[in-house]
């Protein structure tokens, strides 16, 4: 008999084991869930045996980068994941990644089986897996999967980039362009605060927020506010599609006139900007990023500029800002946007989704 443990969904975020990590993770290490739908194909619970080391927990296995992995317990007892879709799918591909570890593979075997009444039924076996595995497992129709890794002796089990498939489409994590991102600022802490995610209410200029808020980093003082010295980052590779380097500041009664017409009329066309001084990268995989409140635009930047990943593009800031027009540093800050095939992320996602979805995305 199998316990089916159903938990709500949404996508544990993967640190890797080499990934720089500047917060706690929003998930649980053992048993979660993905939906991040329409960023994922579809939405599923998961579980695993257990979880040996703290950040390596069952997320890792479905982030799509390459540098994180799933650490089991040092113990002799059998390993195992189970992914359940809820409802049955068509599924005919199952892929996973296992390093070497301490000279030899760091997971001798494994099965793929099917809850079957209540009972595990073993359709495929992998007897001798390779680092990269691309198993065809048969044509199926089934909701819920197990892989097993049996043990014949105390070790610790390592795996990533874990995989059901149909047709080689991924339909267990994030597809691959939407993870590997740097942070834009070094050492920024992602918001915990709803108002500063994306979809949360701007009354104040009758819109609604489609950005992340990074107003927080950690230093060896510990948490600290984000100020105008701080750089500003390119998160991935790109073209520079905008840049505002004529920007010109709102005055006091230019703030308050726009402030008051938004709040009462639709903004049909953005001409003075409450984003202030940006910069937008088109990072030519769907992907576009909009860095926004500048303080300064680095002299390098211009249109149609191609950037690396971690080239630094300008300064924190207030622009657009009430304080940027009372010539202060109030609420300065860094507004990123994420746009992904032209709409912003986390305009169909809870608040806790887009918190486990940035968490993916950024996974340098």
């Amino acid at each position: 008999m199998v316990k089916k443990i159903f938990i709500t969904i949404f996508v544990m975020m993967t640190f890797s084991v080499a990934a720089k990590t500047n917060q706690n993770s929003f998930f649980h290490p053992k048993t979660d869930s993905i939906h991040f739908v329409p960023l994922a194909v579809t939405s599923f619970k998961y579980e695993t045996s257990s979880v040996g080391e703290k950040n390596r927990g069952a997320e890792n296995l479905f982030d799509s980068n390459i540098n994180s992995y799933w650490y089991s317990e040092n113990t002799s007892l059998d390993e195992w994941v189970i992914v359940d879709f809820g409802s049955k799918r068509l599924v005919n591909g199952f892929e996973i990644e296992i390093p070497t570890y301490k000279n030899r593979r760091a997971i001798p075997s494994y099965k793929i089986q099917v809850l079957h009444r209540n009972n595990w039924r073993t359709i495929f076996e992998n007897k001798k897996p390779e680092f990269r595995n691309v198993n065809f497992i048969g044509n199926l129709d089934a909701s819920i999967f197990r892989v097993l890794f049996p043990k014949k002796e105390s070790r610790t089990y390592i795996a990533g980039n874990l995989r059901f498939t149909l047709n080689r489409k991924n339909l267990t994590g994030v597809d691959e362009r939407l993870t590997g991102y740097r942070l834009p600022i070094q050492f920024a802490v992602i918001p915990d605060d709803e108002n500063r995610l994306p979809g949360a209410p701007r009354k104040y200029r009758n819109g609604t927020h489609k950005g992340l808020d990074f107003f927080y980093k950690n230093s060896s003082d510990g948490i600290v506010e984000v100020t105008k010295e701080d750089s500003i980052y390119a998160i991935q590779s790109g073209v520079i599609v905008r840049v505002d380097k004529n920007y010109q500041p709102m005055t006091k009664s230019e703030y308050d006139e726009i402030t008051s017409y938004n709040q009462t009329h639709p903004v049909t066309y953005v001409d003075r900007d409450f984003g202030g001084r940006q910069i937008w990268i088109d990072h030519e995989n769907g992907v576009m990023s909009s860095y926004n409140h500048l303080s300064s635009i680095h002299p390098s930047m211009k249109q149609g500029l191609r950037v690396k990943k971690g080239e630094e593009i300008g300064k924190a800031g207030n622009s657009g800002l009430l304080g940027d027009a009372l010539k202060n540093s109030d609420r300065t800050h860094l507004h990123l946007e994420i746009w992904v095939d032209g709409e912003y992320v986390g305009k169909e996602l809870s608040h806790n989704e887009t918190r486990k979805f940035f968490q993916y995305f950024f996974t340098e």
